[in-house]
């Protein structure tokens, strides 16, 4: 008896509430949208950072543990824009010969060129590059297959096109086979590599065409001395090999002094640099969610003052009638934490349905999880509780004799 008598409380106690909520709506309607904008904010917080980390590893296991990166030019020369081809095929049969080195792969970049396929054009990077670049990699194909040694031999019109230009030329259609117009070069389309989606901020590693070195160098650049990056792996200590790599370029270049004109990066540095990105990542959108979130909290603690103005007489026939200043208090503080709360759940949906164009937008990778709703719900929660304390606080102190001749 008492515990269904407890529930028919309950139930009248939601009853009433949402009448209430109803009555106000236009005020409700504009709390909640204030606190759905913070807690998308919030959202897109969890799940972009999410997203960079579960990239940044990805990258980091496609290249090895073992990995070395050695690019043209120092750091000051490529913010400065000036020459960055450095790098020779003297100095890569330099670096062969170091102790440890099991594996190295050459490439030289052709950046911005069209791309023609009937009707269709596509402005992109052309890597050449040598054939154990997918190995090396580990990216696999979608469909095709990858040139070979002979094919770089023979500086052979053949390519491997990443998928988002496989999307934009032949969107579905078979690849294989065709002919596309790279520059004033036909070639080949022999593979189409498999998918790996955006870069986390950077470039879409999906958008390029890999063709055999020797034809990038002689029939789209004329390049025959330069390289544009070089990436070995090695069987000793990845600190200790960068060392020796730095002797062998800076005896092969004559520098003397401290600035070298190369750079070299291991694939540890792209985690550092995503946790860079993470943290630039959750202090800006962090102080727009805090924000947010602020400025709605004032404004529903501001709307639920008016509301008690207006509800001043209720609130005494309320407590004429037996009502405690601590159900008073529950009653409007209960509103105030089931507005934010319904305002969590519009952000958590919103950022559900906007995970797809933020993606597309700006190339950012997003990890929807769990933790993600967690989250949202204790922050929309938090701010309902922190701005409606006050206000329900001035509602349970009004006497019932003041509020019903006021």
């Amino acid at each position: 008896m008492g515990l269904s008598l407890k529930i028919l409380q309950v139930k009248e106690f939601l009853e009433e509430t949402i009448k209430i909520l109803f009555y106000y709506k236009g005020r409700v309607i504009f709390s909640l949208s204030g606190v759905a904008l913070g807690i998308l904010s919030i959202c897109i917080i969890i799940t972009t950072i999410d997203g960079a980390n579960k990239k940044a590893y990805e990258i980091f296991e496609a290249l090895g543990p073992d990995s070395i990166m050695i690019f043209g030019g120092s750091e000051r020369q490529r913010m400065a824009r000036e020459r960055i081809t450095t790098l020779t095929y003297e100095d890569a049969e330099s670096i062969e010969k170091i102790n440890g080195i099991y594996d190295i792969t050459k490439a030289y970049s052709v950046r911005g060129l069209t791309l023609r396929y009937k009707d269709r054009k596509w402005q992109t990077n052309v890597i050449g590059s040598t054939e154990n670049y997918f190995e090396s990699y580990k990216w696999n194909l979608y469909m095709g297959t990858v040139f070979r040694k002979t094919d770089e031999v023979n500086a052979e019109p053949v390519c491997v096109i990443g998928y988002k230009v496989y999307d934009e030329l032949f969107r579905g259609e078979d690849a294989i086979g065709k002919t596309i117009q790279i520059g004033k070069l036909p070639a080949k389309v022999i593979g189409v590599l498999q998918e790996r989606g955006g870069a986390a901020g950077g470039p879409n590693i999906d958008d390029r065409v890999i063709m055999p070195l020797s034809t990038v160098t002689k029939k789209l650049s004329n390049e025959k001395r330069y390289l544009g990056v070089l990436r070995v792996k090695t069987s000793r200590d990845v600190d200790t090999t960068i060392e020796d790599i730095k002797t062998v370029l800076r005896r092969n270049h004559g520098i003397v002094g401290d600035q070298d004109d190369f750079t070299i990066r291991s694939s540890r540095d792209i985690l550092q640099f995503m946790s860079v990105i993470s943290g630039s990542l959750f202090l800006f959108l962090g102080t727009a969610s805090i924000v947010a979130l602020v400025v709605s909290g004032f404004v529903l603690a501001n709307l639920f003052y008016l509301t008690i103005q207006e509800r001043k007489k209720d609130i005494g026939i309320r407590r004429a009638y037996g009502a405690s200043r601590r159900g008073i208090l529950i009653s409007f503080l209960f509103e105030s934490v089931l507005i934010t709360f319904l305002g969590g759940i519009m952000g958590i949906v919103l950022s559900v349905l906007l995970q797809g164009i933020f993606e597309k937008l700006f190339d950012i990778p997003m990890e929807f999880s769990f933790k993600v709703v967690v989250f949202a719900i204790l922050f929309s929660c938090l701010t309902g509780t922190i701005s409606g304390f006050k206000p329900a606080l001035k509602a349970s102190r009004i006497e019932p004799i003041e509020a019903i001749r006021g």
